[in-house]
């Protein structure tokens, strides 16, 4: 009879599912790591209880919200492309533009729309934001996060909301590390190490096993996740992502 599988524990592996997507790329992303938006996690001191609560608290505080403002950039071999619009966290869709900065993007703008296994496009889209998806005029295809730094940074995002709270004695094992104190827009924020829990669990279909370090969390005192920042790939690029209430 074969051992059974050891399996992480569902709090902290609520956690890896996002930070798994991070090994993903290898080195595509190869922008400059921007200091004041990463911080290292050596030294830094492991969570408090009120801590983990805090941050087991954040994702379950997204979802309640319901939706968010987000304006992202995203490293693209080389170059920095910049996501701006809107998350449905209860739905698990995003509505944004993404515009070009150069490289495999060159200076295109366009309308994306994503779920967790889909992305649409509508290229070259000459207007703002619309308050809601045209009907009409998508290309469809496949979110691909094992190949794309873009549809990394889309999967990301929308798995910085769930439906239940983190459990916080979990977290305070997890590797997650308090940074610093900082403001985001005049609020008083904590700058929170993401998990680095392991697993010798075999990864899901297009997830692979995550290594520390990889993320970032801007956390006002009501749960409120003001910024997020993760290292996409074996590259020293890092996805920074602001995000306030929708409008």
């Amino acid at each position: 009879m074969r051992p059974p599988r050891r399996r992480t524990s569902p709090a902290v592996s609520a956690y890896c599912i996002a930070l798994t997507l991070l090994t993903l790329l290898g080195g595509t992303a190869c922008t400059q790591e921007k200091p004041s938006a990463t911080g290292s996690a050596a030294g830094a001191p492991a969570l408090t209880a009120p801590q983990a609560e805090l941050l087991a608290l954040t994702r379950f505080t997204n979802y309640r919200r319901g939706t968010a403002q987000v304006t992202a950039d995203i490293p693209v071999q080389g170059h920095s492309a910049r996501l701006a619009g809107r998350l449905d966290w209860r739905h698990s869709t995003g509505l944004a533009i993404l515009q070009g900065n150069g490289g495999v993007l060159e200076h295109g703008r366009h309308l994306l729309r994503w779920d967790r296994t889909t992305v649409s496009v509508q290229r070259n889209w000459p207007g703002r934001l619309p308050p809601h998806p045209p009907r009409d005029g998508w290309t469809q295809r496949a979110l691909t996060a094992k190949t794309s730094t873009i549809d990394t940074a889309l999967l990301l995002l929308l798995n910085l909301a769930a439906d239940r709270p983190d459990n916080a004695q979990l977290l305070l094992h997890s590797g997650a590390r308090s940074l610093r104190h900082e403001e985001v827009g005049g609020v008083p924020v904590t700058v929170f190490a993401g998990p680095s829990t392991t697993t010798s669990q075999e990864p899901s279909p297009g997830v692979a096993r995550t290594t520390a370090g990889r993320t970032r969390y801007w956390i006002d005192a009501d749960g409120g996740l003001r910024r997020f920042s993760a290292r996409l790939g074996a590259g020293t690029g890092w996805l920074v992502a602001k995000l306030s209430a929708a409008k």
